[in-house]
């Protein structure tokens, strides 16, 4: 698919190479209705059985039209002529008409379920992904514990993430939904599940090898979009990310850079540029969920008229259970991330927080993280 304005990317860290989707390269009736080819063997298997559905529905669709509009005619009442007594019944006729058409549509039936199973059934020994759905993101697991990927800047957003795969290589996906149904699709893959909360599904497929088309001045890469196709609330439509098909060798240095830095504030900042930019902004602008910026070490206030200062605990709270308390002016539309997100990630996210909050003495270069007010009071959610 394809996207009608230019797609610079950066991260919060990192630059990120351009998103580069694939042109539209389909011929014919194809191009009306994929815009690309497929992109992996089960997707051209997939255009094959549609074309095929589609040009068995036309031809039948053409003939008895036709012989509907000629029998209309040749049959038709004539003035003075005595209308002719219709048989009630002819056995090879209707066996003709039951038989051709459904033994096409048997074909049509077995090459389907073949397909299917395809998808269903992963290759032994296939790249295992988990793949967690939540309003409004998607979060992928790597089998070296790595989650998610890059945020990159994409069309006036900040919060599409670019997960890596390598090329030529079978994938299994298993998926799971933190809250409402979901539904994952990969339209160039031509592949979709519906995603469920405390139920996994899943399917798999081979990854396309890269081309001389594949080679850009930032590296060689190829792009494939990623969306829900279930709707899921009110920012459905924004719930998009990024497949990104790369050499393995690039892919493996990929997996080492996301790694831990060493840094908890770098972390900090990976952690929310891959689970919290979707719903809170570090810039101080009104979001689905209240800014970062200045959050720590801030006096909070609730809807229900009491106040907190936003301490380690309270942002620990904040996470695992977001709708103990609600902030004021804000719905409570958060779900628990409790079994989502681990302590380290939790410690990273408090001193990323830290780290762009005025109300926490910024420590100089070389010396420990500067102490933020501390606050004795049992932590509840934020909405």
């Amino acid at each position: 698919m394809t996207m009608p304005f230019s797609l610079p990317l950066t991260t919060l860290a990192n630059a990120v190479p351009p998103v580069r989707v694939l042109p539209n390269n389909a011929d014919g009736f194809q191009e009306i209705f994929f815009r690309t080819n497929g992109q992996t063997d089960s997707a051209v298997w997939t255009d094959g059985l549609f074309m095929l559905t589609f040009w068995f529905s036309t031809f039948f669709f053409v003939l008895l039209m036709g012989l509907l509009v000629y029998w209309c005619i040749i049959y038709r009442r004539r003035p003075g002529v005595p209308q002719k007594i219709s048989p009630s019944h002819n056995t090879p006729l209707e066996i003709l008409w039951t038989v051709v058409p459904s033994s096409g549509m048997l074909v049509i039936f077995f090459l389907g379920f073949q397909g299917y199973m395809d998808k269903l059934v992963p290759a032994s020994g296939a790249l295992q992904l988990e793949v967690t759905g939540f309003k409004w993101d998607w979060k992928v697991s790597y089998p070296d514990g790595t989650q998610t990927g890059q945020t990159v800047t994409l069309g006036g957003r900040n919060d599409i993430k670019v997960h890596a795969l390598p090329e030529d290589t079978e994938v299994s996906l298993r998926l799971l939904s933190n809250d409402v149904i979901h539904a994952f699709w990969i339209p160039d893959f031509r592949m979709k599940m519906d995603v469920f909360p405390n139920r996994y599904t899943g399917y798999g497929f081979r990854t396309p090898v890269l081309g001389p088309e594949d080679d850009h001045p930032e590296g060689r890469y190829r792009d494939h979009w990623v969306f829900c196709a279930e709707y899921c609330g009110d920012l459905h439509s924004e719930m998009a990310a990024v497949l990104r098909v790369m050499p393995r060798a690039d892919y493996e240095q990929w997996l080492k850079d996301q790694g831990s830095s060493g840094d908890p504030v770098i972390d900090g900042k990976r952690v929310y540029s891959s689970m919290c930019a979707t719903c809170h902004t570090v810039n101080g602008a009104k979001n689905i969920g209240p800014s970062w910026m200045n959050l720590y070490g801030s006096t909070r206030e609730f809807e229900d008229g009491t106040s907190q200062i936003a301490d380690d605990n309270y942002i620990r709270e904040s996470i695992l259970n977001p709708n103990a308390k609600i902030v004021k002016g804000f719905q409570p539309q958060m779900t628990s991330y409790q079994g989502v997100i681990n302590d380290t990630d939790i410690a990273n996210v408090i001193a990323y927080m830290k780290s762009i909050s005025e109300h926490v003495e910024q420590p100089a270069e070389g010396e420990g993280e500067g102490e933020a007010p501390a606050s004795e009071t049992d932590a509840e959610g934020e909405g």
